[in-house]
């Protein structure tokens, strides 16, 4: 009797080479005078800290950024070389593995701003302004007041950051607004590199590039700006195993509430995966998934565990338990799943990553066997306390 569904049930599979070829989509589109940087927090996204981290550093990047200093330093014991820098952690307080680590902090308020003035080495650091996002970074007005109190001149950020509100909408007048305002404040500080624009503000043109562009989502194939048509390859596919086929009589109904009744003589098809691996429950009823090669719209509810497809129109030949069933790939990508139910895209994925086993393929042999370069999702990440 069944009491579980095996990881291997359940597979997101993350293309390594995809998002390579997305980084150097993205180079090619800001040209050579523009760094840049690689965002991998939230574990990559859900896909993987270090082994994304890897895939990147061989394509070209020499700049990651990550959320914390917990994947800092996961970065840092798998021997990952290139620039570091934490978006969000207390250097005050950490500042010994900062500096141990060779990690750069991205400052975002005066009280850290006033430890790295009075650190008794020179620290490499980011500075975070605020532009009208209002979440974390210094407002004009500190900037000027630390400015005038010359702490700059001591003690120089080697870059300035903000974050665009609304680039995922092109013609939004908060773009144009929170441009002239970073300009404003890079005119003052004059840093060496300036950095406003993350994904989706790549295609608001080279007027929102400045130095370096920070980005995360278009990397693993996100397509936030809807650019058409789309230039990113797709780097996560979804796949799970059928654990049964049934017949089901006219008129019955499947899953939870009932929200589904057969209109015919139907077969069906029970499928190991739910929402606890990450797949939205607002999509049950709404989306078809690939079986044998035939589309299967997904009917009844999205369960925990489990989802139910109507297979009534794929030949019985090929009907049967053990078979795979695509739910994301090239046809059907994250995107399109967030689309339909009405959710996020990097919420998606990031959920499926946590919720399913990964398998990573780069078109070499040893990555295409199954389960063979194989990882359950989160062993990467350590959520333990900061050593020390």
């Amino acid at each position: 009797m069944l009491t579980s569904v095996r990881p291997a049930d359940v597979v997101l599979e993350i293309d390594l080479s995809a998002i390579q070829a997305n980084f150097q989509t993205i180079s090619a589109l800001v040209g050579p005078k523009v760094k840049v940087a690689a965002v991998v927090k939230s574990d990559a996204y859900g896909l993987g800290l270090v082994k994304i981290a890897g895939a990147l550093i061989d394509a070209g990047c020499n700049l990651l950024l990550v959320g914390n200093l917990h994947e800092a330093l996961l970065l840092r014991s798998s021997h990952i070389g290139a620039a570091v820098a934490v978006f969000c952690d207390e250097f005050a307080r950490y500042r010994g593995h900062y500096r141990s680590n060779r990690l750069i902090p991205v400052v975002n308020n005066c009280v850290e701003l006033d430890a790295i003035s009075g650190a008794r080495e020179p620290q490499t650091y980011f500075l975070n302004v605020e532009t009208g996002f209002s979440r974390l970074g210094l407002a004009f007005g500190d900037v000027r007041r630390e400015y005038l109190c010359g702490i700059f001149k001591r003690r120089p950020p080697s870059v300035v950051l903000s974050h665009l509100a609304c680039s995922e909408r092109a013609g939004d007048a908060m773009n144009l607004l929170q441009r002239d305002r970073f300009q404003a404040t890079s005119d003052l500080l004059k840093p060496a590199l300036r950095s406003l624009a993350a994904s989706a503000g790549v295609w608001l043109g080279e007027r929102y590039h400045f130095d370096m562009v920070r980005v995360g989502s278009a990397l693993y194939g996100l397509n936030n700006a809807g650019i058409r048509p789309n230039p990113l390859k797709t780097v996560a596919s979804l796949k799970a195993k059928t654990l049964d086929v049934r017949k089901v009589a006219r008129g019955e109904a499947v899953g939870y509430g009932a929200t589904f009744r057969t209109a015919r003589a139907s077969r069906i098809a029970i499928v190991a995966i739910g929402y606890k691996h990450g797949l939205p429950w607002a999509c049950a009823n709404k989306i078809s998934v690939r079986f044998a090669g035939y589309s299967a719209p997904l009917i009844g509810r999205v369960s925990m565990e489990y989802i139910t497809i109507d297979i009534t129109d794929v030949p019985e030949t090929l009907c049967g338990p053990g078979r795979d069933v695509e739910l994301l790939g090239d046809v059907f990508t994250v995107d399109d799943l967030a689309a339909t139910a009405g959710v996020h895209p990097q919420e998606v994925l990031t959920r499926l990553g946590v919720g399913c086993a990964r398998r990573y393929l780069d078109g070499s042999p040893a990555s295409a066997g199954f389960p063979g370069n194989l990882t359950n999702a989160g062993h990467e990440h350590d959520p333990r306390a900061i050593p020390g």
